[in-house]
């Protein structure tokens, strides 16, 4: 026999989602029906249908759950409601589950979708029955949530507002975002034979390789908008409209000063990849514009700021009432409002980023410079030449400094107990476990026999320095380097790296660290760090985002180091291998070092400096000398 026990509990259910207005009139009291969280005796328990109900709400599939419908009827109820909801869906989790008095079933179900900054949850009830002494649903809109009705669905809508800038040091926007126009070719308008024609027509107008073009519009698909360039209005010739079945879309997108400026800085933005989209839990939708490298990438959520999210109540036509959803006043059940992303304020230097990208554009090969304000370790420039693409070489590179890291090498035998007047021994050639040390070709012969500290690093004589290696540990040296602000891994805030120092204990490799080669690598940013520290007489770990400054772990430089060490960088300007650079900058040390294979060694040439305003790096990386090479990137940036 078939039993029903249902009209109670449907009964309960309606006044508990409907409620009555505030300006309604009171229903008359009625009998409360005894409830109980334990089944009447003799009814089976409801635990595990409930659970299996929640589970199927969560997984939107509802074919493993009895109902008192059809089953493809209930699920394409259930697919209609979320039809607009763009595969969002809640976790549904039984929060309690009653038992009436006449035999019925009400379970509690807690609903949580995971949007916003702090989700949105809710309850429904829904009801059970026994049927040949089984518990079946009874399925209804409300289940799903509590103003749902059959003449209704829910629909999520999705805004992101503007992408915050990124500025410079006056906090005008490098990169904003601004209205550009993807300009294109709309083939669904086209024949096939006009596809060829039309597209070489449209590249010849932008200036962009036809060849490359047309492919790209053949391989597409019948009725795809191809698009050709992205670019700002005043670039759309007026000749444009003259192409058959080219097409100009309105976009957005965030724009910097030119396509190159600090490009291995700022970053890039576009769609996400699958696995951002993934990572992401829903926060970010494969049609999104997000940070893909750079700044633009480590600090997305900053300057993407919060989209806005409503989940409305809307209507649903019928074949009986197609227009009963135009009809329908819709309803907001959930709302978060969209703020726009705080914006970066960078330490750059808008003038100077472009002066050095300048006079390295017409660099061959490897070449950066970068400019750090000794006074605060504000980074000012961090350019690469156009060989270097949209990898950091200036920031992040890895390269052997030669002889510019003398300047380190010096600052562990002053602690040591020399001092710039002390002697050292400068031979023309100086033998270390077989392995033969030289000075540079051209070095003065004048500079060789005993010489002071000062002249030995202001004329660079490698021997004097790879002799004092045995003067000198690891260990200690790693030290004086980090009161320099290299050597150590630090987290800046940005694409950096500040250099490896950890030469072995062999007799070779520690006399080439102490001229910048074995185990020693460095980046143009680690060394313009360098001489800002010899300069200020701290420790300068440049910064580029407000509020994101490393703090140095490295012991402090005294003053009488700082003293010292001003003294021997100067003395290279004065009377040594930085002569080119006097009345432009203060104190400098030049570099060279051996790079490729053995037998085909090619020369990293290196130039730090600094006067009261700037510390500066220089590097190239297949060059001649810092003199020669590097020195004059320089007197064109300062010049």
């Amino acid at each position: 026999m078939v039993r029903r026990r249902l009209a109670a509990a449907a009964l309960a259910v309606v006044l508990l989602l409907t409620g009555c207005g505030p300006t309604s009139q009171e229903p008359a009291p009625s009998p409360t029906p005894s409830v109980s969280s334990e089944p009447p005796q003799g009814l089976p328990s409801a635990e595990s249908d409930a659970q299996a109900l929640a589970e199927a709400l969560t997984t939107q599939d509802l074919s493993g759950v009895r109902f008192s419908l059809p089953a493809e009827e209930v699920q394409a109820e259930l697919d209609t409601i979320y039809a607009g909801m763009d595969g969002i869906a809640p976790t549904v989790e039984v929060a309690g589950v009653e038992y009436s008095a006449q035999g019925t079933a009400t379970v509690d179900l807690d609903h949580f979708y995971d949007i916003g900054l702090e989700g949105w949850r809710f309850q429904t009830l829904a009801a059970l029955e026994l049927v040949d002494e089984e518990w079946v649903a009874t399925w209804s809109p409300q289940i799903i949530h509590p103003m749902l009705t059959s003449d209704s669905r829910m629909r999520h809508l999705r805004t992101l507002p503007k992408r915050a800038p990124i500025n410079d040091n006056q906090g005008l926007a490098l990169v904003e975002e601004r209205t550009l126009y993807q300009v294109g070719i709309d083939k669904s308008v086209l024949t096939e034979p006009e596809w060829s024609t039309s597209a070489a027509q449209l590249a010849a107008l932008l200036e962009i390789d036809p060849e490359a073009y047309t492919a790209k519009v053949l391989a597409g698909g019948e009725k795809q908008f191809v698009i050709a360039a992205t670019v700002q209005q005043e670039a759309i010739s007026p000749s444009i409209s003259d192409v058959p079945g080219s097409y100009v879309a309105e976009t957005t997108a965030p724009v910097a000063p030119n396509s190159t400026f600090a490009a291995s800085l700022l970053g890039t933005t576009g769609f996400p990849t699958a696995e951002q989209v993934e990572a992401s839990g829903g926060d970010v939708l494969a049609q999104d514009t997000v940070g893909r490298s750079g700044l633009q990438s480590r600090y997305e959520e900053r300057l993407r700021g919060v989209p806005g999210i409503r989940i409305d109540l809307v209507g649903r036509s019928s074949e009986s009432d197609p227009g009963a959803a135009e009809e329908f006043e819709e309803r907001p059940l959930f709302v978060q409002e969209e703020s726009m992303g705080e914006a970066l304020q960078l330490s750059l230097d808008r003038e100077l980023q472009l002066r050095a990208e300048e006079v390295l554009a017409g660099q061959a090969g490897l070449a950066a410079l970068v400019v750090v304000r000794p006074s605060d370790g504000a980074l000012l420039a961090a350019a690469n030449s156009p060989a270097a693409g949209v990898y950091p070489q200036a920031t992040f590179g890895k390269f052997a400094p030669g002889s510019t890291f003398k300047v380190v090498s010096a600052l562990a035998l002053l602690r040591e107990g020399m001092s710039p007047s002390s002697s050292v021994e400068c031979p023309a050639r100086l033998e270390v476990s077989g392995h033969a040390f030289g000075n540079y070709t051209g070095y003065p012969t004048s500079q060789t026999g005993r010489i002071t500290l000062e002249r030995a690093l202001a004329h660079s004589c490698n021997t004097a320095f790879a002799a004092a290696a045995g003067d000198v540990t690891p260990e200690e040296l790693h030290a004086a380097a980090a009161s320099l602000g290299v050597g150590t891994d630090y987290d800046a805030g940005f694409t950096s790296n500040f250099g490896t120092v950890e030469p072995n204990n062999s007799p070779i490799d520690r006399a080439a660290s102490m001229i910048g080669q074995g185990q020693i690598t460095m980046s143009p940013l680690g060394m313009a760090g360098v001489a800002a520290s010899v300069a200020s007489g701290r420790t300068v770990i440049p910064w580029l985002v407000a509020g994101e400054q490393a703090t140095p772990d490295g012991v402090a430089l005294s003053a009488e180091e700082t003293a010292q060490l001003q003294q021997v960088m100067q003395a290279v300007v004065t009377e040594g291998s930085g002569k080119v650079l006097g009345g432009v900058m203060t104190g400098a040390k030049t570099g060279t070092a051996e790079w490729g294979p053995v037998g085909d060694y090619k020369t990293h040439a290196w130039m730090i400096a600094y006067n009261a305003d700037y510390a500066v790096a220089a590097f190239v990386e297949d060059g001649e000398s810092g003199s020669g090479t590097a020195a004059p990137l320089i007197l064109e940036l300062f010049n």
